[in-house]
């Protein structure tokens, strides 16, 4: 008899893929694009040009990314209270274009992530007597 028990490993591979996407995501940040300068406290800054990941200006943004596990759900992105911006770089605003740092992440992990989630299948086969 065959049996199949996809939650264990499909709960791994959910953390393996969120720890995947969460080291793309601030890797990404750490390459500059050139946009606009401002001085901002003082303190030269060079935005993003639209459609790339946000610059890094003051670390705060790419400290808060991160993944959760929900049940069968994975949950990516990045923020919190002191950093409520995260979301309106992501998908942009009336005056800003998008920053799609995470839909980035997880675009240039597809093949990776398509893996991982295969050999989590292959795991769940267990044979018993």
């Amino acid at each position: 008899m065959f049996k199949l028990d996809f939650d264990k490993f499909a709960h791994d591979a959910l953390g393996e893929i969120g720890g995947v996407l969460v080291n793309q995501a601030q890797t990404n940040m750490e390459k500059t694009s050139f946009g606009r300068v401002y001085i901002i406290g003082g303190k030269r800054h060079i935005a993003s040009k639209a459609g790339d990941s946000a610059n890094n200006f003051s670390g705060e943004l790419s400290k808060t990314i991160r993944f959760e596990i929900r049940g069968k759900i994975l949950e990516f992105g990045a923020g919190n209270e002191k950093v409520g911006y995260a979301k309106h770089l992501e998908l942009g605003t009336l005056k800003m274009g998008q920053r799609p740092n995470y839909t980035k992440s997880i675009l240039q992990n597809k093949t990776k992530i398509d893996l991982i989630i295969a050999m989590s299948l292959k795991k769940t086969i267990r044979f018993s007597a």
